[in-house]
């Protein structure tokens, strides 16, 4: 028979459902097989339906709310390929940010994805790698949830389908989905959570340290944060449950020190360069640039629905969220209800059941951040992450992201839920079943996913596609986008990613050292001929060239090694940055295969 939490060895029978008629027992494995593949066949489903955009229009589809992320995912996706073929280093990347490169495996490097998806990669590109994973990722982590719930939560598959489904396609997924597949890929998540729980198993502490160790180390080459988040979450339930269930979970505690101890030091051995690289390595850095610290859950979002939502209303949650793909906490007030409902109703006897809410009552308070806003206005109220947030490596955590741990408690609660109210009595005058499911029903479907929102982005020039950068472009030296490549201009990260050409580039969407030690920011440190494309591009007027600015533009891009400056031109200000920097470099730029190029050589030639 099932048990509550069966890891603790506590076991405690669970009323059984209904009896089944079957023809035989031996129907039985082929019903439950078949079950599994239909709920797993409707998640995939449900993952391609999210992600038709994706699809629909194949290697230029983009991700219209964030596309510097997609962007930077396709690039280490590439750079996976590159570190399968023996072609890069797999922590640190020079094709980006030259002269300096760029501390991969401080960026979310991925490779626990992007070498899998190599051989997709090297056939349909990165674009296509980046939906798979996508789809993969959403499915994947409903799948997981799905079996961990029937293990260990609910004896009904339907609880369990519904549970994981909340799990895998809730909002906060959802809202990851648009440019962050690295926190989408959860489906790990459930078997660390499971190895977390068999830690107290007497006897076994070596077997699952190794198990647990092996797991964390994967984990850690998916994505670093969601392991902070699920060790956290784990070491809060795990204290609960202790807490609620005490004194009978006192013979756990030596083996869950043993156990952890073992894995400790396999993630340890296993992680030791990589950390190292990360946090001691070339172009590391500390915590987080300024901004992306503070980005915290506003209260009011816990009741409201997400925009890409059925419920959802853009205009009424643009003030909650810091941006489309941080909508972590949105759960909808109707589900709240119905789950506070069930809890007072039935399910708060349960030791599980009051130290899930214990966790996601701590998390919820996390994920405010550390200064508590309430629709839109700042209130008089510390977060309660505030004395955590300078901490060494919590300096590093977006405070909005622990809602994504709302999730896997919510769901939770639903498959315990709809269990007990298939144990309601189905006859009398009032028919308390059928409005329990109807409740349930009506406090899902607002959310609902909707597709992501998705545009047909331009094509690579041909003068990259062709090869033709190479006659301006020789080795040793960079190719510069006009403007330089950046958060808002990506071109030459996309162009390099698409296309696997091996030309480094300056600039770059990622996260870097700052000017002062110790800091951190988004890209480099701008110089004044970045600042003067960039604000040129962005609608400034292109002011009259001076001697001093053709002094600065040398001086960049001998910094930066040029070989030549690259103009697309699909550049929204293409003739007005063409005639700058025609001035600025005093020769005129070659039209060839879709851009305008300026051969540099002559202008850095004293290179040092």
């Amino acid at each position: 028979m099932k048990t509550e939490i069966q890891e603790w060895h506590r076991a405690r029978p669970v009323p059984a459902e209904r009896p089944h008629r079957v023809k035989s027992r031996a129907d039985q494995p082929r019903r439950r097989l078949n079950g599994n593949l239909a709920v797993v066949a409707g998640y995939l489903l449900a993952a391609l339906y999210v992600t038709s955009g994706l699809w629909k229009d194949g290697s230029r589809a983009l991700l219209s709310t964030n596309i510097p992320d997609q962007v930077f995912f396709q690039f280490v996706l590439r750079h996976a390929l590159d570190v399968l073929t023996g072609d890069a280093a797999p922590f640190f990347t020079t094709q980006m940010n030259a002269p300096h490169g760029v501390n991969l495996m401080a960026n979310t490097v991925i490779l626990g994805l992007g070498i899998p998806l190599a051989p997709i990669t090297a056939i349909w590109g990165p674009q296509i790698s980046f939906a798979v994973l996508t789809v993969l990722g959403l499915a994947g982590t409903a799948t997981a949830w799905y079996w961990f719930l029937r293990r260990h939560v609910t004896t009904s598959a339907a609880a369990a389908a519904a549970g994981a489904a909340l799990c895998g396609f809730g909002p906060g997924m959802i809202s990851q989905a648009n440019g962050h597949p690295n926190w989408t890929a959860q489906f790990l998540v459930p078997f660390l959570v499971h190895r977390a729980l068999r830690m107290g198993e007497p006897g076994r502490w070596l077997r699952n340290g190794v198990l647990l160790g092996l797991l964390v180390t994967v984990q850690a080459f998916v994505n670093e944060e969601v392991l902070l988040y699920t060790a956290l979450a784990c070491a809060a339930f795990l204290a609960a449950y202790a807490a609620v269930t005490w004194p009978a979970q006192r013979a756990a505690i030596r083996p869950v020190l043993a156990t952890s101890a073992v894995a400790a030091l396999v993630g340890g051995a296993l992680l030791a360069y990589p950390l190292w690289s990360q946090f001691f390595g070339p172009q590391s850095f500390r915590g987080l640039p300024p901004g992306a610290s503070a980005y915290g859950a506003d209260l009011a979002s816990f009741a409201a629905f997400p925009r890409q939502s059925l419920g959802g209303n853009v205009d009424a949650v643009r003030l909650l969220a810091p941006n489309a793909a941080e909508e972590n906490t949105f759960l909808g007030w109707p589900l709240l209800a119905v789950l506070a409902l069930a809890v007072a109703g039935w399910l708060w006897q349960r030791p599980l059941v009051r130290a899930l809410l214990l966790t996601g009552g701590l998390f919820a308070g996390f994920a405010m951040g550390r200064q508590v806003f309430a629709g839109g206005e700042r209130t008089a109220l510390p977060g309660l992450w505030r004395p955590l947030g300078h901490l060494p490596l919590l300096e590093s955590v977006v405070p909005v992201r622990f809602g994504l741990v709302l999730l896997p408690v919510a769901g939770a609660l639903i498959a315990l839920a709809i269990e007990a109210v298939a144990r309601l009595p189905k006859a009398g005058e009032f028919p308390v079943r059928r409005l329990a499911y109807a409740l349930i029903g009506l406090a899902l479907v607002p959310l609902l996913p909707l597709p992501l929102l998705t545009h047909r982005g331009l094509p690579v020039p041909r003068f990259i596609t062709e090869g033709t950068w190479r006659a301006y472009v020789p080795a040793g030296r960079t190719l510069v986008t006009v403007p330089v490549t950046s958060s808002h201009h990506s071109d030459g990260m996309h162009w390099w990613a698409q296309s696997g050409a091996d030309f480094a580039i300056p600039g770059g969407y990622f996260i870097g050292p700052g000017r002062l030690p110790g800091t951190a920011t988004f890209g480099p440190p701008p110089r004044p001929t970045d600042l003067l494309l960039a604000a040129v591009a962005e609608g400034a007027k292109a002011p009259k060239v001076t001697a001093r600015m053709r002094e600065g533009l040398i001086a960049d891009l001998r910094f930066w090694r040029a070989g030549a400056l690259v103009l697309t031109d699909r550049e929204p200000r293409a003739d007005v940055l063409r005639k700058l920097v025609t001035d600025l470099t005093d020769t005129d730029g070659v039209r060839t295969g879709g851009v305008t190029v300026w051969d540099v050589a002559p202008l850095v030639s004293p290179t040092t």
